[in-house]
């Protein structure tokens, strides 16, 4: 589901009303939702003066709203089937719900400092936003809220499965101990850079950020630093952290090797 372009003068009331309620606020891009601010969550303010600033130079811009201190988040992606399935099967409470542009859902909880920022942890496509994330906050744009007034706790069984130490924790991974024997230093910071950078996307840049990740995974195996099917393998395995299927994990993959060093 595609959003029309925002009036100008509707975003900039809406991220004054937004301040006057005590929510800081900061200004995302229209078309791929990313800070327009240095620093992006973290220039979060409640200053009128400078939101009012900020959307005199760009007004159509999304209203971005950190995470973690006034509510945590349970992003769902219903673009998916396995996400559609499990929230069609999860038995979770009634608490404000915020349609997004894709048609997903973003479901507030009450702060609990266990929720953080993950990615497909809970199952594909279902990710959770807390300390040191952010959402766009929707319902400026016109996109609709259910249980507008509720915030209940998040489910004990979410806090459980957060928890867990998931099967393929790239991120917490040594890299090291599966490096090629005696590379150069340069290609073990390289190769931890690409594939925290493909396991730490986000959704709506999973695809083009596991293709760009695979694309420098395949320099690395031409120059000699890396087999080709084990380059793969580490491209894919952080493509299914991020939320990937292993199918377009392993289609983005090996596209990229593919395709040479872009598109």
């Amino acid at each position: 589901m595609n959003e029309a372009a925002p009036q100008a003068h509707d975003m900039w009331t809406e991220a004054l009303e937004l301040v006057a309620q005590g929510q800081a606020v900061f200004p995302c891009r229209v078309a791929d939702k990313a800070p327009l601010i240095e620093g992006g969550f973290k220039g979060a303010t409640t200053n009128a003066d400078v939101v009012s600033n900020w959307w005199r130079r760009w007004p159509r811009a999304l209203i971005g709203v950190p995470t973690g201190e006034k509510f945590v988040v349970l992003d769902i992606d219903l673009q998916h089937a396995e996400a559609q399935q499990w929230y069609g099967r999860s038995d979770l409470p009634l608490t404000r719900t915020h349609i997004t542009r894709s048609g997903g859902r973003h479901l507030l909880f009450q702060p609990h400092q266990a929720v953080r920022c993950t990615t497909g942890k809970i199952h594909p496509h279902i990710d959770t936003r807390g300390d040191g994330g952010f959402i766009i906050w929707w319902p400026a744009s016109g996109f609709d809220v259910l249980h507008a007034q509720a915030l209940a706790p998040m489910p004990d069984w979410i806090v459980q499965a957060l928890a867990k130490q998931p099967a393929n924790a790239v991120l917490q991974r040594d890299f090291t101990a599966l490096k090629p024997v005696s590379p150069p230093q340069s290609s073990h910071r390289k190769l931890d850079g690409v594939l925290r950078t493909i396991a730490q996307a986000r959704q709506g840049e999973r695809n083009s950020i596991t293709f760009w990740g695979a694309c420098r995974l395949a320099e690395m195996a031409t120059q000699g630093s890396l087999s080709r099917d084990y380059a793969i393998t580490l491209a894919v395995e952080a493509a299914r952290h991020n939320g990937l299927s292993l199918q377009e994990a392993l289609r983005t993959a090996r596209s990229a090797f593919g395709e040479g060093n872009g598109r």
